[in-house]
């Protein structure tokens, strides 16, 4: 808040909307929403690092390659130039890009790890009218449905209302995603959400993360990139081209390429995807309309999960691992409160407040 972020707050807590959504076995999830806007966060960001630049060093552009631990000391060996940086408490913090680089550093140092779940689904686009009973009242309605079929879990992940598609590079993997403005001027007339399939694998598979990679490379190797397809052309089992696109009522904010996103996502991801869209129609109809869009792929990488105290310390006393690269969250503002509790922890061990 001191930083530029916002006043206004979303609240899904004790709504009638969770009560109107059981009664199509549709579950909406509590929690609180402060939309940022995208167009905030570089000016937030600029006053935290006004706010810390005298207080602390930091340093950009620096692999690490290797975290060591000595007699009540860390030293981390970085890259380019080569130096090494000292400490007596430790917070990794890699972020979804850097998970695969921490699940290796925590094999060298011996902390046992245990397989996370990877998310893999579509991003949809609807016009904003169709979702706007919810969206102006909870802004992000978190919804969680088990599919008939297969027993799965499907949920609504990341809402944006009048928002923009986006692509996304992760270590070269170019997926999907979505944001959305708080200036009403820089509004679309669609709004954008995750239809998120949940995967926990079991032994012997242990790489939930080159799963989720491999799926989206399908998408980047028939589309280059991102693919789009109508539900409608989805549902009659053809592939959507240019001039299906061009003809529908709902206009995309992302240019992604016409395709067929059943060559891409496993059959039982696709049937959830698709059980789920149904289900939402009830909810909000218009939703299973032949022109709701579908964007592939969506994923969300997590690291293989750590072995962590109610403090998020690892089995490395004043080692605590933070943030969704080490798979303890699913999103930014949970990333960011497991940080600031880490943080805590640290002051109140070195006598501080």
């Amino acid at each position: 808040m001191q930083c530029g972020a916002p006043s206004e707050i979303f609240s899904s807590k004790n709504h009638g909307l969770a009560k109107a959504v059981l009664a199509y076995d549709l579950h909406l999830l509590e929690g609180k929403v402060r939309h940022l806007g995208t167009e905030n966060n570089l000016t937030i960001m600029k006053h935290l690092y006004e706010f810390l630049k005298d207080k602390i060093t930091m340093i950009y552009n620096q692999r690490v390659t290797k975290i060591n631990i000595g007699k009540g000391e860390f030293s981390l060996e970085l890259g380019s130039p080569e130096k090494t940086v000292s400490s007596h408490y430790l917070v990794a913090a890699p972020g979804r890009a850097g998970s695969e680089w921490f699940s290796g550093q925590c094999r060298e140092l011996g902390l046992p790890l245990f397989n996370n779940q990877v998310d893999v689904g579509v991003r949809v686009e609807i016009p904003a009218e169709v979702f706007s009973h919810i969206t102006d009242e909870v802004y992000e309605a978190k919804l969680v449905y088990r599919t008939k079929q297969y027993g799965d879990l499907v949920r609504t992940f990341c809402m944006n209302p009048k928002g923009y598609v986006v692509a996304e590079n992760t270590d070269g993997i170019i997926t999907v995603n979505g944001h959305s403005y708080h200036d009403e001027k820089l509004h679309s007339k669609n709004t954008n959400f995750a239809l998120l399939v949940s995967n926990r694998f079991t032994e012997p598979f242990n790489e939930p993360h080159q799963y989720g990679k491999r799926i989206a490379s399908f998408s980047n190797m028939l589309g280059g990139g991102v693919l789009v397809q109508r539900f409608g052309d989805l549902i009659k089992g053809r592939r959507t081209n240019e001039h299906r696109m061009a003809q529908s009522f709902t206009t995309a904010t992302l240019k992604a390429t016409p395709g067929d996103l059943s060559l891409v996502l496993p059959k039982r991801h696709l049937d959830n995807i698709i059980e789920m869209i149904y289900a939402l129609n009830k909810i909000a109809p218009g939703m299973a309309n032949d022109d709701t869009l579908l964007y592939g792929v969506e994923v969300k990488f997590y690291s293989s999960r750590l072995k962590l105290t109610n403090q998020l310390e690892t089995e490395i006393p004043n080692m605590f691992a933070i943030g969704d690269g080490a798979g303890v969250t699913r999103g930014l503002s949970q990333a960011s409160a497991s940080g600031v509790y880490a943080a805590r922890t640290i002051l109140e061990r070195m006598g501080k407040k």
